[in-house]
């Protein structure tokens, strides 16, 4: 059974410099996100982590292989892990999407069921997030790499909180975020921690 569970956000990408909205898709790792990585690595050798398991995604697993070289650790894919498939609002920027699409987008926000044109809703996320997790077993401390809608919407399936509190978590690249579980239920004790990526 999983004591400690550790999530953690990919690296920067060039999409996320640019405010492109990614999803199912995929963009190079930044130079800073490389860098980020290469940090997020060296502090998780010290969690002791018994496994890795990691988005199928490109930017998803450069990050899990880089942790992977550190800790000496297999990288197992999910795909349950991926991020919000976000169909052919994926390549745009939400500040365009918000104008082009208004009140769809408005709909999609506000409905958790209703899905983004040609692709998930947050219903849809929460449900393959939650299998997902149900799936990593045999590991007591398993790290788990995603993304940041993903994670956001998985937090909310951790602490039985309502879908819509996942606008209210922030979530940067290469955050980690710590669960322990105490009686049968999960208790966070980190959140979107990046202090492995400051400078000095």
């Amino acid at each position: 059974m999983i004591e400690q569970l550790i999530l953690v956000r990919h690296g920067e990408t060039q999409n996320n410099i640019a405010g492109i909205v990614q999803g199912w898709s995929d963009s190079e790792l930044s130079e800073r996100g490389l860098q980020q990585v290469a940090r997020l690595a060296e502090r998780l050798k010290t969690f002791e982590a018994d496994a890795i398991f990691s988005s199928p995604l490109q930017r998803a697993m450069a990050t899990a292989q880089r942790i992977a070289g550190a800790t000496g650790l297999e990288v197992r894919t999910l795909d349950g892990l991926r991020e919000m498939n976000y169909g052919r609002w994926e390549g745009q920027s939400f500040l365009d999407i918000r104008k082009t699409d208004e009140l769809i987008y408005r709909r999609w926000i506000a409905d958790s069921s209703f899905a983004c044109p040609e692709g998930e809703s947050h219903d849809d996320v929460l449900a393959r997030i939650r299998g997902a997790l149900d799936s990593v077993n045999g590991a007591r401390r398993p790290i788990v790499v995603a993304h940041g809608t993903a994670i956001r919407i998985a937090v909310t399936a951790l602490l039985d909180l309502p879908l819509s509190a996942s606008r209210s978590f922030a979530q940067d690249n290469t955050a980690v975020n710590v669960f322990l579980r105490r009686g049968g239920r999960w208790v966070m004790k980190l959140w979107n921690d990046t202090t492995h990526c400051a400078e000095g």
